[in-house]
């Protein structure tokens, strides 16, 4: 029993830091200091200014694409996180605005969205994977970054502590 168990925690715990190596190479070149400006309008032409929202409480931004199957998961969290708190997400190289938005549409993703076609946007915050999660503080600063799979409640928790 007891060596199960050490078995166990042993397993638990290289996931842990293969899981954790991971997420640091792929989110290894976004900035971790202040942010790049961000204003914009979204692709229902609302007006977008990160640094202003930021002063507000900390921002989600939720780099995703229509292509992407693990965002096929993530996306409806995000969306739900959406309802009470402030969320910036970018469309990565999935088609045009009315695209984009017909895609939310059907899926019933009810977020601002910045569509990035060519993926410039995402590159200028040295994005390497989707979905992608960046929570942004009052300051203007990367607080969390996530890459790949992520739940509602993991989101919740690194807004909450960012505040």
């Amino acid at each position: 029993m007891k060596r199960r168990a050490y078995s166990a925690l042993k397993f638990v715990f290289f996931a842990v830091i293969i899981v954790s190596a991971v997420s640091w190479y792929q989110s290894r070149n976004i900035p971790r200091g202040e942010v790049p400006q961000l204003l914009t309008k979204s692709i229902a032409g609302d007006p977008i200014d990160l640094h202003t929202m930021a002063e507000n409480g900390p921002v989600l931004i939720y780099f995703w694409a229509t292509w992407c199957g693990y965002c096929r998961v993530v996306s409806p969290a995000v969306s739900d996180i959406a309802r009470d708190h402030q969320v910036i997400t970018v469309a990565l190289q999935s088609g045009n605005a009315d695209e984009v938005a017909a895609y939310q549409q059907q899926h019933n993703l009810n977020f601002t969205t910045l569509n990035d076609p060519s993926g410039q946007l995402s590159n200028s915050w040295g994005l390497q994977v989707t979905p992608t999660v960046l929570i942004v503080d009052r300051e203007g600063k990367v607080s969390w970054v996530t890459s790949g799979l992520t739940s509602k409640w993991g989101m919740l928790v690194r807004l909450w502590m960012a505040d």
